[in-house]
Parts: C-alpha cells; sequence; structure tokens
C-alpha cells in the first residue's frame, strides 16, 4: 500500500505511544530476554546484575531457576519478537498499512506466550513473592497486544480520518 493513504505521525499523535513501548521493547529484548536466553544472568556485567536484581525484587524464582522453558521462551522473545519490535516502530512511526496482517500474528502469537509463560511461571514452583514487581515488568507485554490489535482494526490502520 502507498504511502500517500497514510497521515504523518504528527497527525497520530497517539502513535507516539506505540513507538515509545515498541522502543522499550527492543531495549528489554537485548538487555533482558537474550541475557536470560543466552544463559548471561550473573553478575560479571551490569545488565546481568540488574536482571538478578529484578528477579530478587519481584521474587521470580522461576527465571532464576532456568527452566528449559522460560530459556526458550526468553530466546524466541529476544530475537524474533526483539527484531519485529524494530519493524512495528518503524511501520508506526513512517505509517506502513502493510503492518496490520505481521501485527495481528505478533499479538495473537504473544497473548499465546504471555498466557503460556505466567502459567508455567505461577505453576512451577512458587509464583512470585512480589506480583507488583513482577506484573509492573510483565504486564505492559500482556497488555500491548490486546492495544495493538485494536489499533490495528481499520484496514488502513493509518489513512487520514
Amino acid at each position: 500500500m502507498s504511502s500517500d493513504t497514510s497521515s504523518p505521525i504528527s497527525a497520530r499523535k497517539s502513535d507516539w505511544f506505540f513507538v515509545s513501548c515498541f522502543s522499550f521493547f527492543i531495549f528489554s529484548s537485548i538487555f533482558s530476554d537474550a541475557l536470560h536466553g543466552l544463559d548471561l544472568l550473573d553478575d560479571s556485567s551490569f545488565w546481568g546484575r540488574a536482571n538478578l536484581a529484578y528477579a530478587q525484587m519481584a521474587g521470580d524464582d522461576f527465571l532464576i531457576a532456568d527452566h528449559a522453558f522460560a530459556r526458550i521462551s526468553t530466546l524466541i522473545s529476544a530475537f524474533v519478537y526483539g527484531p519485529f519490535y524494530a519493524v512495528l516502530v518503524y511501520a508506526f512511526f513512517k505509517g506502513r498499512n502493510w503492518i496490520r496482517i505481521p501485527a495481528y500474528i505478533y499479538a495473537g502469537a504473544m497473548i499465546h506466550g504471555t498466557f503460556e509463560f505466567c502459567y508455567w511461571e505461577y505453576s512451577l514452583g512458587e509464583p512470585p513473592r512480589v506480583p507488583l514487581v513482577f506484573w509492573a515488568f510483565y504486564g505492559p507485554y500482556a497488555i500491548m497486544p490486546f492495544l495493538l490489535a485494536y489499533r490495528m482494526r481499520r484496514p488502513l490502520p493509518f489513512a487520514p480520518d
């Protein structure tokens, strides 16, 4: 679809929210998920220590226990979703309507993945001892797919109103 069917981001002020969230998700994929997925959560680096500090604050024993499911899940988050967040940032910033179907696929996969991850988090041993800290970090990943799917509801999501 051509770019002439899109409004500039200056006319879509609420899309800055999506750009900001997905930009943070890129950061999180690199400095949290990739480190866990690659077994680099230790105190030899700043980001390793930061992730361990989160796990201690949240009482997230599941993350520290290093279950195979959690490792695979964070690898997917880092190396599949992470690059896709960059595509989402680009598409939202430039108003690229072709992102609609990939955004729906992402939303469905993320809803499934978040539900499954939380199921395992809460069923394999103790749930996080400080749910407020846990959900402050994971909550946006649970909410954003729904917000994105709603944002993509129009056939040309970035077209002028």
